[in-house]
């Protein structure tokens, strides 16, 4: 797969991954597939402050507060941090240095400017034990995303704020999935199901990922840690 297919499946990932508050700890596992890739899975593990999403070869932990991120490459046995700020300002100064002739290019290439989002209501189904009702968040034919949200498990709406870290890593093109994000904000419940399909600079990535099975329970601290002997290095943007 592709650096930017990587980087597409794993903002997929992420939309997937909000938390409870106030709530008690819960992991969640998922089978996941991405295009016509071999079934995997996933899990996440989610606290009142933190969460951490696990692929077995890849691995993103959030602080939510502190709006850190840790990003682990298990193959490597390498990890690096950032917070959604330096990321933020990274991108501006790269959109500066992409504006004129090059950026509009770039613009199209990702389908044009980012519009609004809009959202489906759709039918009920059965998830993981979980009723669940599906939405459908659209911008244009390049991004969308098919969730299933069970009332029975909250969030607030700061975790979609603070998933737009990740999506920073785009460039550019973090404005379509920023309209995205704030549209699923506006969603009641916990989406326990995602298809998303973007299609971006000549890249598609479809990412299916369904629950099958939630625990509830406390998370041990070491859930939320770097594994020893990993070696930290700079955060690619930083270079």
């Amino acid at each position: 797969m592709s650096h930017l297919s990587r980087s597409i499946a794993a903002l997929a990932c992420a939309a997937a991954l909000p938390a409870i508050a106030g709530a008690e700890d819960i992991t969640v596992v998922s089978k996941t597939t991405t295009n016509q890739g071999a079934p995997s899975t996933s899990t996440q593990y989610i606290a009142a402050d933190r969460m951490r999403t696990s692929d077995g070869v890849h691995d993103t932990i959030m602080e939510v507060a502190a709006g850190r991120f840790t990003m682990i490459d298990h193959k490597k046995k390498e990890y690096y941090e950032f917070t959604r700020d330096e990321m933020l300002a990274s991108m501006q100064k790269l959109e500066q240095q992409m504006s004129g002739p090059m950026g509009a290019m770039m613009e199209k290439m990702m389908g044009g400017k980012a519009g609004e989002a809009t959202v489906e209501k759709g039918a009920s189904r059965k998830v993981a034990g979980y009723d669940c009702t599906i939405y459908t968040v659209s911008l244009g034919e390049n991004l969308k995303y098919e969730m299933c949200a069970t009332q029975a498990l909250q969030l607030p709406v700061q975790y979609y704020d603070a998933l737009k870290g990740p999506s920073s890593m785009m460039g550019p093109m973090a404005r379509h999935f920023d309209k995205v994000f704030d549209e699923m904000k506006k969603i009641k419940g916990f989406p326990i199901a995602m298809t998303s399909t973007v299609n971006m600079m000549g890249t598609k990535v479809n990412h299916v990922s369904e629950a099958t099975e939630i625990r509830k329970g406390a998370i041990p601290a070491t859930a939320f840690q770097v594994p020893a002997g990993y070696r930290k290095k700079d955060a690619p943007f930083k270079k």
